[in-house]
């Protein structure tokens, strides 16, 4: 069964344009799902569609026979019968393709004789091909992983979409009413939103995992989903001399998590060369597995050269990697700290994905140790987020929104996302938030 995506309103419009629509984002998370549901919606289309997982029809395109394919799948030539409407899963697994669809686009734009939708789960690769073949051509859009809203949807088929975020009332003029507007929309669904919030926090956001109504079979899909990572998308890469080198940095990644990332003790702990880290780390970037955040500096030149944090993408694989599952044992540790942080970046990338600004995610920290977990640039607009699993808020954490508010003019309000309730901080601008209403 198919379920609302917060942002498949823009890549359903998308597809209604004569651009090339890209949908980006780690394996798993829907993409083609989400094109199933348009295709099954729009039988009068001419649809073809193609996997380049399957080496088969690489070697196809690599040799050049693209158009070929897709006249032989559609039994007529492009141009002289309905419009064409083809798909391409893992678009990034051969560069190749990309010319060959520059040509095509090229020759029929004017005739409404194709259009092409492709999926990928390599970012920076797809970014990278997208970039030098179809510039002007294509328009890119990303799906992530499940939101605590979408996870609610997946979970009670029926349920009533309310399709409000509280994200969208921070950028409004008069937030504390809009956020009350939001909440009595979203009470009656509370529970199940915290529920969804404890399952993120040890699984993640699959909706394999999410579906999945044992402990065991969420264990065995992500280890399956491991393998399945690393025998498809990296095994093959040439440029990955040593597997083993590799799933250990994966496994230092999910262990780092949250933390500011320090290369000289991964260095250490692996025995590697700084180049080897660092190109082995970029292919983690690439296929959507890690990400990292910078510092908020003014200068973009000093914001390159400190040390970002990094993240592991998905709690649930962490939890697969450290052995460490249990929301009780969690909670007992300082873990649990990490595993919130990580998901609300999620939802932030989720909200943000919607957004058709400029916008970018960092932390900030100072020499004296000062510190804000988030904050996010939407011109003209900053937003810092301090983010806690606990119900109360230490004084330090607000200390340091207060000392971030007074050095930067454009944060208008500082917030705070915790399990408490909600409240206003009306003297000193912080909006206290219940972490269960986010998504």
């Amino acid at each position: 069964m198919y379920t609302y995506r917060a942002n498949q309103k823009a890549i359903y419009n998308s597809f209604c344009s004569p651009y090339v629509t890209a949908i980006l984002g780690q394996r798993r998370v829907g993409k083609t799902t989400l094109v199933q549901h348009y295709i099954t919606k729009h039988p009068e289309h001419k649809w073809v569609s193609f996997n380049l997982d399957h080496r088969s029809e690489r070697e196809q395109i690599i040799d050049g026979q693209l158009k070929k394919m897709i006249i032989q799948s559609a039994v007529q030539n492009i141009g002289e019968g309905e419009p064409l409407w083809v798909v391409v899963d893992e678009a990034q697994k051969c560069p190749e393709l990309f010319e060959q669809i520059k040509i095509l686009y090229d020759h029929y734009k004017d005739q409404n004789a194709i259009k092409f939708v492709l999926t990928g789960s390599g970012s920076l690769e797809l970014h990278r091909l997208s970039a030098e073949s179809l510039a002007g051509r294509i328009e890119l859009f990303s799906l992530r992983e499940f939101s605590l809203h979408e996870t609610v949807l997946l979970q009670n088929p029926g349920i009533e979409n309310q399709q409000v975020s509280m994200l969208d009332t921070l950028l409004t003029g008069s937030i504390h009413e809009h956020i009350d507007t939001i909440l009595h929309k979203l009470t009656p669904q509370q529970k199940l939103l915290e529920q969804a919030l404890s399952h993120h926090l040890q699984w993640g956001g699959l909706p394999e995992v999410i579906t999945a109504d044992t402990t065991e079979k969420r264990i065995s899909y992500l280890s399956n989903y491991l393998q399945t990572y690393l025998e498809k998308d990296i095994r093959d890469l040439e440029t990955i001399s040593d597997i083993w080198l590799f799933q250990q940095l994966i496994k230092v990644s999910a262990e780092q998590t949250g933390s500011i990332r320090d290369d000289k003790k991964i260095i250490e702990a692996l025995s590697c060369s700084r180049n080897t880290l660092k190109k082995y780390r970029g292919i983690l970037q690439a296929t959507l597995v890690y990400q990292e955040i910078f510092p908020f500096i003014a200068s973009t030149v000093k914001r390159v050269v400190k040390s970002p944090k990094g993240y592991l993408s998905n709690n649930g694989l962490i939890s697969y990697l450290s052995g460490i599952h249990e929301l009780e044992v969690l909670k007992a540790t300082s873990i649990i700290g990490h595993r919130f942080e990580n998901w609300f970046l999620n939802e932030l990338r989720v909200w943000l994905d919607r957004k058709i600004e400029h916008t970018e995610i960092y932390y900030w920290r100072t020499h004296t140790g000062s510190e804000v977990d988030f904050v996010v640039e939407i011109a003209p607009q900053i937003l810092p987020f301090e983010v806690t699993y606990a119900r109360t808020v230490s004084s330090k954490k607000i200390k340091n929104l207060l000392k971030f508010m007074a050095l930067e003019p454009k944060a208008k309000a500082g917030f705070v996302i915790y399990n408490g309730e909600y409240r206003y901080d009306r003297n000193n601008g912080i909006y206290y938030l219940p972490a269960w209403a986010i998504g």
